[in-house]
C-alpha cells in the first residue's frame, strides 16, 4: 500500500515515471517561497537570478521596473524582500508554504530530506 508521496515505480518498463516526477517536482515546489516583487530596470541581475533558480509564473515590463509573480529559494526570496509588492501576503505565504504533512499526521522536514536524509524527520 502506498502512502503520502509513495509512487510505484518499474525500473524494467518505466511504468510509473510521469508520477515520481511529478510527485518530484511537486516536492521540490514547496521547498520554494512565493514572492511577487517589482525589481528596478537598474538591478537587471535580480531578475536574472529569479529565472536561473525560481520558477517564474508570469512577467511584465513596467514604466518603473519588471514586475514578477514567482517562486524562489528562500534565500533570493530575502534577497529580494526590497522590492516585494505586497510584503505582508508574501510573509504569510512563506509561513505556510514548507508545512507538508505524511500520513500521520506529522509535519514532513523537506528542506532535511533535500540535503540528503533518506527519511523525515519529525518536527
Amino acid at each position: 500500500m502506498m502512502s503520502g508521496n509513495s509512487v510505484a515505480v518499474s525500473s524494467l518498463t518505466g511504468d510509473g515515471m510521469e508520477d515520481f516526477v511529478a510527485t518530484v517536482e511537486e516536492s521540490l515546489m514547496g521547498l520554494l517561497l512565493p514572492i511577487e516583487v517589482e525589481i528596478p530596470y537598474s538591478n537587471g541581475k535580480e531578475v536574472n537570478l529569479v529565472q536561473e533558480v525560481g520558477h517564474v509564473e508570469s512577467i511584465e515590463f513596467r514604466e518603473t521596473g519588471t514586475y514578477i509573480l514567482a517562486r524562489v529559494p528562500a534565500a533570493v526570496a530575502n534577497r529580494l524582500k526590497p522590492y516585494y509588492v505586497n510584503p505582508n501576503a508574501t510573509e504569510n505565504s512563506e509561513q505556510n508554504s514548507a508545512k507538508d504533512l505524511d500520513s500521520d499526521g506529522e509535519e514532513i522536514d523537506w528542506v532535511a530530506l533535500g540535503r540528503g536524509r533518506h527519511t523525515a524527520k519529525k518536527m
